[in-house]
């Protein structure tokens, strides 16, 4: 038994194996132990019946939760989990067509919902906004919500005493919006409209539109469109936005998180030398270079900030079309702070409502779950009122509209001009370090 025990933890440490199978397997090797005649014999069989156990553990639970979507831990995936869209012959709008199934499955997972609610700085914003001008704007009027998830911005909007609420959602959430609706006696208030916001028909135009449409970097998943579109058909003349402007904000940055990565994982591979006496550094520098080509939703401090921001862009979101998103650029010229190590540009946003009720996911304010948005570069020593001047061009990727590319291209004090090119996609999101 004990060299079971000693067995199953050396399994658990190696393949990250849940307890449970493998008491499972020790239990069996107890039992009957004509299964495993000698401890080399059991060093050797344990793995596979893991694996066994394993796979029928995994075909339970697949067929068990068929419906429902892979929990995650963060907010904003553009598709679902990362699973890939097969070509069609049908072309683009059959690929588009799967690519929002896939990501509105992603937000049928009720954990994300619960991140997103988490944050208390985005929620309260919310709800602030909402009761902050209740009586002009939302008591007595019609409002829509685009993307209710759980429906609580909906049942914000009853709690403000609106008249009418229509809460549309394109994933399976609308299900769970409804019965939370009903649980807390806004049945009469507030209708669910489970489907995609450009195909729901209201049977009256809106005075309010509520959405929470903002993604890493303000504009990843590409969500904005929607509002926009139920904007031109169904808010009446005058009718507000909430939030009614957007601002996403770009600085030059030292992420310290950088540093230690590059530092960390460059030692490791170097370091191998000296322990198998098998030289690994080849694959050192690879390893640094590949984390300067991802895009980092991490947080920064404030202290590694170091320029004033510059706006990429402003966004009415009364007037703005739809096509304006779809290629966005701006120059750029921004002056050093104190000295550091420029290694990246950190990117940010602000919204506002109706009243002046400012959300921000600035590093100089309270973390939220958008964090900031990192685009490393290959380090720069920066003196005081040292001149970066560049462009940004921030264009949906044509595989997946769902998608960015950024593409950065910028000189240190008038150098060498420097050409970056991004792609944010689902990875964007999982790398902490």
């Amino acid at each position: 038994m004990v060299l079971c025990l000693a067995s199953c933890k050396q399994i658990h440490r190696k393949s990250n194996a849940p307890p449970r199978l493998l008491l499972l397997l020790c239990f069996a090797f107890v039992s009957v132990p004509d299964l495993f005649p000698s401890s080399a014999t059991f060093n050797k069989s344990l793995p596979k019946l893991f694996v066994m156990a394993e796979a029928e553990a995994t075909t339970e639970l697949t067929t068990a939760g068929a419906e429902a979507a892979v929990p995650q831990s963060k907010k904003r995936r553009a598709s679902e989990n990362g699973i890939a869209v097969p070509e069609l012959k049908n072309g683009l709008s059959e690929k588009t067509k799967i690519i929002d199934e896939s990501y509105f499955a992603s937000y049928s997972d009720i954990e994300l919902h619960r991140t997103m609610i988490e944050d208390t700085v985005r929620t309260n914003a919310y709800q602030q906004a909402i009761f902050q001008n209740m009586e002009e704007n939302i008591r007595g009027k019609v409002v829509v919500d685009v993307g209710c998830g759980t429906g609580i911005l909906s049942m914000f909007c009853a709690q403000a005493g609106a008249k009418k609420v229509y809460a549309i959602d394109a994933s399976k959430i609308a299900v769970h919006a409804k019965q939370l609706i009903e649980a807390n006696g806004f049945k009469d208030v507030i209708t669910v409209l489970q489907g995609k916001a450009e195909e729901v028909e209201l049977p009256e135009k809106v005075d309010v539109i509520v959405s929470e449409w903002m993604g890493y970097m303000m504009l990843y998943e590409t969500m904005l469109p929607s509002v926009l579109y139920v904007r031109d058909k169904w808010l009446k003349p005058g009718g507000k936005m909430y939030p009614e402007r957007a601002v996403l904000y770009m600085a030059l940055g030292e992420a310290q998180w950088i540093t230690t990565y590059e530092e960390g994982t460059y030692d490791f591979w170097v370091s191998l030398n000296h322990v198998y006496n098998l030289d690994m550094s080849l694959l050192a520098d690879h390893a640094v270079a590949r984390y300067k080509d991802v895009v980092h939703v991490h947080m920064v401090a404030q202290e590694d900030v170091l320029s004033f921001p510059t706006p990429v862009c402003d966004l009415d979101l009364n007037t703005v079309k739809a096509e304006d998103l779809r290629n966005i650029s701006h120059s750029f010229n921004l002056a050093s702070i104190g000295s550091g190590r420029l290694n990246s540009m950190v990117m940010w946003f602000d919204v506002w409502f109706p009243g002046g009720m400012k959300l921000s996911t600035s590093p100089d304010n309270e973390d939220t779950h958008w964090q900031n948005t990192v685009l490393p570069l290959a380090t720069v020593p920066l003196e005081q009122d040292n001149q970066v001047k560049g462009e940004l061009h921030i264009t949906q990727d044509l595989t997946n509209h769902r998608f960015l590319n950024v593409d950065l291209k910028y000189s240190v004090n008038s150098g060498e001009e420097i050409t970056r090119c991004f792609k944010m996609d689902d990875n964007c999101n999982d790398n902490d370090f």
